[in-house]
């Protein structure tokens, strides 16, 4: 079975990466109670339960630190992967573990979430994009007066909803559909194994005939319990659009075609829009996962 190339960045120690954790502002979605009438450009991850600092974050795959400093508050850890693709990291404690000019391995811890001592809630901002910096956003002249400034390689991690232009016509990413499409160099599996967490969001999913890209195929194949701890063969991925332009929670499409030990196969969705945040025009702001890549 081939190598995942890529994962997701936050965890706890003898876990699978996101176990136990959720998004709670996604990508393009209202910032809602921190920041109302402005797009997220990433994803708050936050656990499910008790506090989040001292999570470790991992580098989503192989790359070299470029930039490490900021008082976000927190320290910001940001990586290039190549051409036109960079992760960054915000709210790390000051003890991060990498420098800049460090390569960095597909699941390399570079730090742990920030213990902050305001009133926001403990958590990781992670963002994926095609930039470090970039002129409207964070280049010589911003086109908005953030507290980030000029020549700012963090960036404001929000964009104004009244603004001519979405986040991914800046170069913003969503996070899990780069992580997901680009995990596994080829379409078909075996690939891996799936883990179910250990706070499903769900108690079971539907297994379908076809992802959602092929509508005239879909036809339900039963149901599929979610017992936490259970595996499942990962045969194949489907995920939305990198540069997706949905503005809430219902934009994450992330899909999986699985054998479950009773032998059956089949599609199930592996991100599911959550109520927990919600911003002012009643829609979710936030992302649950049913299913985790074992790496």
């Amino acid at each position: 079975m081939p190598a995942a190339a890529f994962g997701y960045p936050i965890g706890l120690p003898g876990r699978v990466p996101a176990d136990g954790f959720f998004v709670r502002h996604g990508y393009a979605a209202e910032n809602t109670w921190y920041n109302p009438g402005y797009w997220h450009t990433g994803e708050d991850w936050y656990a499910l339960e008790g506090d989040t600092a001292g999570a470790e974050v991992y580098a989503i795959a192989e790359g070299q630190v470029v930039y490490v400093g900021s008082n976000y508050p927190g320290r910001v850890v940001i990586v290039t992967h190549g051409p036109e693709l960079v992760s960054m990291y915000g709210h790390l404690d000051p003890a991060v573990a990498v420098a800049e000019g460090d390569a960095v391995a597909r699941g390399q811890i570079l730090g742990r979430v920030l213990r902050r001592n305001d009133e926001v809630p403990n958590h990781l901002h992670f963002e994926v994009r095609t930039f470090v910096t970039t002129g409207p956003v964070n280049g010589a002249e911003p086109r908005y007066g953030f507290r980030c400034g000029p020549r700012c390689p963090p960036g404001p991690g929000y964009w104004p909803i009244p603004a001519r232009e979405h986040p991914s016509d800046l170069g913003w990413r969503n996070p899990m559909h780069v992580i997901a499409g680009r995990m596994f160099p080829g379409d078909e599996g075996p690939l891996g194994e799936l883990v179910v967490p250990a706070s499903p969001p769900r108690e079971r999913l539907t297994l379908w005939l076809a992802p959602p890209e092929e509508a005239a195929l879909q036809q339900a194949l039963g149901d599929l319990p979610l017992v936490p701890g259970d595996r499942l063969r990962l045969l194949a991925v489907w995920a939305g659009p990198e540069d997706s332009r949905v503005t809430s929670a219902h934009g994450y499409q992330l899909w999986y075609r699985v054998a479950s030990a009773d032998g059956r196969e089949g599609w199930v969705e592996a991100a599911v829009a959550s109520p927990f945040e919600v911003g002012s025009d009643g829609r979710p702001a936030s992302v649950e996962l049913t299913l985790l890549p074992v790496p």
